[in-house]
């Protein structure tokens, strides 16, 4: 039996089981992390450990608005994490550290092909937007 619950459900219970120490598997909605993740992705978050947090990685945050995020880190602070999503030109999210509660395991390609793909941020706009027609179908 499938069962479809809010992304506010389903990912309060993923912090939770994060915060306990477990490896939580979701399916991606949404296309904020075009071309990596599409809608109907499955991605596994584990608890994060010491040095997780560095630019490029992919977390599960919390907004100071109660919103949760599955996106990039564009910067780390002292205090400060900001996020980016892959599919987005604009718009990112600054939370504090205790505000990240796990990390989506990506290998070393993924990761060398993020670091490109974020260089592109100024122009990636163009080939999202072919991308998105194409996921649209």
């Amino acid at each position: 039996m499938i069962r479809t619950v809010s992304n506010r459900l389903l990912f309060a219970e993923a912090r939770d089981q994060l915060l306990a120490g477990r490896t939580v598997t979701v399916c991606v909605a949404g296309q904020s992390m075009l071309p990596f993740f599409r809608s109907g992705s499955r991605i596994t978050l584990r608890p994060l450990r010491e040095g997780d947090l560095r630019r490029g990685h992919v977390v599960l945050g919390e907004t100071c608005t109660g919103h949760f995020v599955v996106h990039r880190i564009l910067a780390v602070d002292d205090d400060r994490i900001t996020l980016l999503g892959d599919g987005n030109t604009v718009g990112t999210e600054t939370m504090p550290r205790q505000r990240i509660y796990g990390i989506v395991d990506c290998g070393r390609v993924h990761l060398w092909l993020a670091k490109q793909w974020m260089r592109l941020q100024r122009w990636r706009r163009y080939p999202l937007a072919a991308l998105r027609r194409i996921c649209r179908k």
